[in-house]
């Protein structure tokens, strides 16, 4: 039987709009789509697509902790960026953070995003052992 874990980071948002941060059921974990915000739901990085990218990984990897897993079992990663001219900057934060992992990835650009000093959101899935359980990866 698998089972569904729903884990949280505390985002005002999840309760507003009634999601989760992630989802665990069995060995995978779905992340929502992230923005860089910090514990009061103020933007991080206002203006700076780095910052943001590195901020939204910061909450993600709370995220998959919270599951059993790591940065490093991620498989997909989907960017969403408000400004194309964006992607190269992104992308660096991206290769800085994955560059052993290299993850599958997809970037685009998107008409807007929640609040209009967002300039990024991902997204991201993680597959980890069969065995591994919340206490022990």
């Amino acid at each position: 039987i698998m089972t569904r874990t729903n884990i949280s980071t505390g985002g005002k948002l999840e309760d507003d709009y009634g999601y989760s941060r992630a989802v665990r059921i069995g060995n995978v974990i779905k992340v929502s789509g992230t923005c860089a915000t910090d514990a009061d739901g103020n933007t991080v990085g206002v203006g700076d697509v780095t910052q943001q990218v590195a901020r939204c990984f910061e909450i993600i990897g709370s995220a998959l902790e919270g599951a059993g897993a790591t940065l490093g079992d991620i498989v997909i990663n989907r960017v969403y960026l408000t400004n194309i001219d964006d992607a190269a900057a992104a992308g660096s934060a991206h290769g800085a953070i994955f560059g052993e992992v290299k993850p599958a990835c997809t970037m685009m650009a998107v008409a807007a995003l929640v609040r209009p000093d967002f300039l990024v959101e991902i997204e991201c899935e993680a597959v980890i052992p069969d065995d591994a359980d919340l206490t022990t990866h």
